[in-house]
């Protein structure tokens, strides 16, 4: 993945203090049924048209989501034609399990709960404030 200088090109944005790493990671996963594609590799091994049943997408979105998650390293396919997560998939999916441990949480706060007592709605400089 290529490099966004601080303060942005024409090519995109500025990336601000988020270290490239973790941007190309978030990058990755954020992509549309990426997630959702290592989160069903949790347990065995899959096919495809397994994953693109429990995903609910396109075959072609699924392929192309597969094939970015095994350039990126995330899973590979197995000796059976199956796909599963690699080594750094599973050190991956202990992350997004901490995550959904966060998300479970969060979920069950009230609006209310999700903003402090006398917190602004918006900060100082930003429009509308």
């Amino acid at each position: 993945m290529s490099r966004t200088p601080r303060g942005g090109t024409a090519t995109g944005p500025a990336t601000g203090t988020l270290p490239e790493p973790l941007r190309e990671l978030v990058d990755l996963l954020a992509r549309r049924h990426a997630l959702g594609l290592v989160w069903e590799l949790r347990g065995p091994s899959q096919s495809f048209k397994t994953l693109v049943q429990h995903v609910g997408a396109p075959d072609a979105q699924v392929s192309q989501r597969l094939r970015e998650l095994r350039e990126g390293g995330i899973l590979e396919v197995d000796e059976a034609g199956d796909y599963r997560l690699t080594g750094e998939g599973r050190r991956l999916l202990d992350v997004v399990s901490a995550l959904e441990s966060f998300a479970e949480g969060w979920a069950a706060m009230s609006p209310r709960q999700r903003q402090p007592r006398g917190s602004a709605t918006a900060g100082r400089g930003e429009p509308g404030a």
